[in-house]
């Protein structure tokens, strides 16, 4: 009996094991066929959907492949069958875009509008990608204050599988902010408060100002400025305690009532330095510090008291440091004691750097003045020296730097935002005077062209004595790389009444400019004109002399050495200039011309700094040929 009942086992054993491999063979993918394809290769489709030959078939697998191939955002539809061994994809492209288009907007120019969307022409469609483009452009209307702005998308469909996407733009009035209410304040006025504050209410001579457009992430940068201006005289407990913004009834304008906690005033109590770094002297430091004890309190000294210790840290090559600001209050004597930790800091990398603010500027050509890049290692120093340069670019009526920590321990993200201001001028005046009579004067000038950072300027006037022309244009980056290319034509006539002769200059110039170290570089320069100088008919005899047509073939360079803290506003060091140019590679003159400038500049206190400046050239002819008249140097007025 026991013998029969170990036969049965075995036998079902046996069975089962070959129906399971039986179905095995049954559910194994030994073919793949995939239809509807146009433009993507089949390899490329089963790389995305992760199969491969001989793999068991299951409803888990069909569910992942279906997931994969609709997160590559490729496909508008996708059925998946599996029969005889053999896996059956039946796939449906996303068309491609042929063109872009934008209706109705008149505020916004398209150029801006296509910075700001990633489906351009020839990407594949997506729906969710037109989903996060008009959430983009509606956010760039918003900080234009129309926030009521909608966009509709519609799609002309073409032929092989090609379409048209258009965005339908109802643009909405500027929502203005009507009023600020300030409710709690004893202290400061609100006016005062107001007045710190970037946010602006409408009134008749701000009716064209911007700052009155209602914007809530520069209302939140408001309450910052606010507790910042109410932390930098003494009230080290501010807060806000509410703020609302109510659309009024039957307008087009908010209402902001912004309530407020002032708290007690603040000085300062006892400060103290302690230090682990050896180079670094603790009676030096706290000597070098803008906290003074017993004086009001102020949090931006604070702060310009760790910029300071970071200075000297730098100087003496400690780059990554960690200062610690520890406030103690001492609320029976409403004094705040400072105790500041200097430590030597674990090294800190850059994780991620994020630009927002420039709805014009093109991300590049803010990046470009970092020489920091994603993974390098956080150095404060350079961090400043970009927020300079960026500066100096004179885009932006605001440039903060932000420096958040993020999950891992060892990075931080730097987060660049900027304000941007107008960069173009059009200018047009009329004048009279005695020497020259009437006057007209035409300018266009552009430092930020396209966004891109190229400068192109157009000037002229014109006069009873003087007709001058000027045409310039500069890529700062020509290439992407550090190279500035300059190139500028001219043209000026000059007929003084103080002499008895007349000059005409016509011409044009190109330049070079690159780096050769870190605060040195070097332009390199060509110029090619004529000048001309006719003499009057009473002119006198020396006059005369000075008469005839010269053209100019000239070559120069320029060595800079910038030791500056600051190219944006310096408070320390020099700035060293020689320019050296040689007329004679053709033409008719021959002349060597040397021109030196010195700028040094020194802190004198908190809000005065000095600075001294001096240049000085001169100009010599050769082989018997000298410079034309319109080359010499002139005194001032």
């Amino acid at each position: 009996m026991r013998l029969i009942k170990k036969f049965i086992y075995l036998f079902l054993f046996i069975f089962a094991f070959n129906l399971n491999a039986v179905a095995s063979d049954l559910d194994k993918i030994d073919e793949i066929n995939i239809e509807g394809l146009q433009r993507i290769d089949v390899e490329t489709v089963i790389s995305y959907a992760n199969i491969k030959y001989g793999q068991i078939y299951t409803d888990e697998l069909g569910n992942n492949i279906l997931k994969d191939l609709f997160d590559t955002n490729l496909f508008s539809n996708i059925q998946i069958s599996f029969d005889q061994n053999a896996l059956n994809i039946e796939v449906q492209e996303n068309p491609t875009v042929n063109l872009v288009k934008f209706k109705g907007n008149t505020k916004i120019k398209d150029e801006e509008l296509l910075i700001e969307i990633s489906l351009k022409e020839r990407s594949v469609y997506s729906r969710t990608k037109v989903k996060k483009d008009i959430e983009r452009m509606l956010s760039l209307y918003q900080r234009s204050g129309r926030l009521s702005t909608e966009i509709n998308p519609t799609v002309e469909v073409l032929d092989n599988n090609r379409v048209n996407l258009v965005y339908e733009i109802e643009e909405s009035d500027v929502t203005k902010v009507s009023s600020i209410i300030i409710i709690g304040n004893e202290t400061f006025s609100s006016s005062k408060i107001k007045s710190v504050m970037k946010t602006k209410e409408r009134t008749f001579l701000r009716y064209l100002s911007s700052s009155t457009n209602y914007d809530p992430d520069k209302l939140e940068y408001d309450k910052q400025l606010v507790t910042q201006f109410y932390n930098n005289n003494g009230y080290a407990d501010f807060k806000f305690v509410s703020s609302i913004a109510q659309l009024k009834p039957n307008t087009n304008t908010f209402e902001i009532i912004l309530k407020l906690d002032e708290g007690k005033v603040y000085n300062f109590g006892e400060v103290s330095v302690s230090t682990e770094l050896k180079k670094l002297n603790e009676e030096y430091i706290l000597g070098n510090l803008f906290i003074v004890e017993n004086e009001l309190f102020d949090s931006s000294k604070i702060r310009d008291s760790i910029d300071q210790i970071r200075e000297i840290a730098e100087l003496e090559g400690y780059s990554f440091i960690e200062i610690n600001p520890i406030t103690n209050k001492d609320n029976l004597n409403n004094k705040i004691n400072i105790e500041i930790a200097i430590n030597e800091g674990p090294r800190v990398y850059i994780n991620n750097i994020n630009i927002a603010g420039n709805t014009r500027t093109i991300d590049k050509v803010i990046r470009r003045e970092f020489n920091l890049s994603e993974g390098d290692a956080y150095n404060k120093f350079v961090i400043n020296y970009a927020k300079d340069s960026i500066r100096a670019l004179d885009f932006f009526s605001e440039v903060e730097i932000f420096e958040p920590k993020t999950e891992y321990p060892d990075k931080v993200d730097i987060n660049i935002i900027v304000e941007e201001k107008n960069t173009g001028e059009a200018t047009i005046g009329a004048g009279y005077s005695s020497s020259t009579d009437a006057s007209l004067q035409f300018g266009l000038k552009e430092n930020n062209f396209l966004g891109k950072g190229q400068k192109v300027n157009f000037t002229s006037s014109f006069s009873n004595t003087r007709n001058t022309y000027n045409i310039g244009i500069t890529e700062p980056y020509f290439n992407n790389k550090d190279l500035s290319l300059t190139t500028n034509f001219y043209s000026n006539f000059y007929d003084p009444n103080s002499v008895n002769y007349e000059t005409e200059e016509i011409g044009f110039g190109v330049s070079a400019s690159f780096p050769i170290a870190v605060d040195r570089r070097v332009e390199t320069r060509y110029s090619l004109f004529n000048s001309e100088v006719k003499a009057d008919s009473n002119a006198t005899a020396y006059e005369r002399l000075l008469s005839g047509s010269d053209t100019i073939s000239m070559m120069g360079y320029s060595f800079i050495y910038d030791r500056r803290n600051s190219r944006y506003k310096p408070s320390r060091g020099f700035k060293f200039r020689i320019n050296q140019d040689i007329a004679g590679v053709g033409g008719t003159s021959n002349y060597i011309k040397n021109n030196f400038e010195f700028d040094t500049y020194k802190r004198l206190s908190k809000n005065l700094i000095g600075a001294f400046k001096i240049e000085a050239g001169n100009i010599n002819g050769y082989d018997g040929k000298y410079a034309p008249l319109s080359s010499n140097y002139k005194l001032g007025g």
